[in-house]
């Protein structure tokens, strides 16, 4: 019964199931891509065939405001658009075996993670970063290139531009300060080692802000089609646009100012601001570049003094070095004179 409702809400309509062999190749094919792209990973090839092989999969008809693959994680049905070629490297059937593949249940069965989202009794925590950094992963394995492009009346740099754009934008952006190495682990093989490096740099409570930002931002993505004129539109887009460019401040400003205090040296002060200077590529909207030049003027100042104390401190220490090296000459000097009578 549960299943019906869900798919009468969703109004996706199962036409007929796909056959094993259509199944074991995209089984096939979706397991080389991952393993081939994620070796580091841990993967396994031959159970990720198997889990894919054993998942029930529908040709349906499905609405175009849906993706047009959709997997159910009510009775472990993925539902395929009848116009989707198995055979094509598609973003949207990548994206939803993935899902397939972050299962995490319980003896009983129960799910109780995927990738980055917990799957708690009383609600779900942290879908929407799970999502993005889904697209994340797809598109590094289709090596999609970065396109500005404007969606919601934000002009933002993503590699996905037709599904999840700003949040895919804002995981690459967590991406480029945190590494991603323990993203991509975390997502595909759904463990806390992401959120725990993430609170360590970035702070508890800045991570869970981000967080719960993209929770809200794809909330409100999702109520689109209920809305009924163009004000309400316009005033979703705002929200949307607002949490975007609190949510990218954020992550420029509670990673570089706590990296700020751990620099020890000038080698380690020109990393620091190389990674500034080339965040601005991330960063999306009118209003974050502004937010962006502000901050980085501002830093670029403290990096100034900072590296004027240490060049000072540098050349005292090099000063007294040759002051040292003299005297330990004479005295080297004045003991063989002594020694020769």
């Amino acid at each position: 019964m549960q299943i019906k409702k869900y798919l009468k809400d969703l109004k996706i309509e199962p036409v007929k199931e796909i056959d094993i062999r259509d199944k074991c190749y995209l089984a096939n094919k979706v397991a080389i891509l991952l393993v081939d792209n994620f070796s580091e990973y841990d993967l396994n090839y031959l159970k990720i065939v198997d889990l894919v092989q054993h998942t029930d999969m529908y040709y349906a008809n499905i609405p175009s405001t849906l993706s047009p693959v959709n997997y159910s994680y009510i009775d472990g049905t993925m539902y395929i658009s009848c116009d989707t070629d198995l055979s094509i490297n598609n973003e949207y059937l990548l994206h939803e075996v993935i899902h397939k593949i972050q299962e995490y249940r319980n003896k009983r069965k129960r799910l109780l993670q995927l990738g980055l989202c917990d799957i708690l009794e009383t609600k779900v925590k942290a879908l929407a970063i799970n999502e993005a950094a889904i697209q994340y992963i797809v598109h590094k394995i289709l090596e999609s290139k970065v396109e500005n492009i404007e969606v919601y009346g934000i002009q933002i740099p993503t590699c996905s531009k037709k599904y999840y754009p700003i949040l895919t934008n804002l995981i690459e952006q967590i991406a480029f300060v945190l590494g991603e190495k323990r993203l991509i682990d975390s997502t595909l093989n759904s463990n806390q080692e992401f959120k725990y490096n993430a609170i360590d740099t970035l702070g508890e409570e800045n991570y869970l802000k981000i967080e719960n930002n993209f929770d809200k931002i794809l909330e409100a993505k999702n109520s689109f089609i209920k809305l009924k004129n163009d004000d309400e539109i316009n005033e979703n887009m705002n929200i949307i646009k607002k949490i975007y460019i609190e949510t990218q401040g954020i992550i420029l400003k509670s990673y570089f100012n706590r990296e700020f205090k751990k620099i020890k040296n000038i080698s380690e002060l020109e990393k620091f601001r190389d990674k500034l200077l080339k965040y601005r590529d991330y960063i999306g909207s009118k209003e974050g570049q502004v937010i962006y030049s502000d901050y980085y003027k501002d830093m670029e100042e403290q990096l100034k003094t900072l590296e004027y104390s240490m060049t000072n401190k540098a050349l005292i220490v090099v000063s007294d070095n040759k002051i040292i090296n003299a005297f330990r000459k004479i005295r080297n000097y004045i003991e063989r004179l002594v020694f020769q009578h």
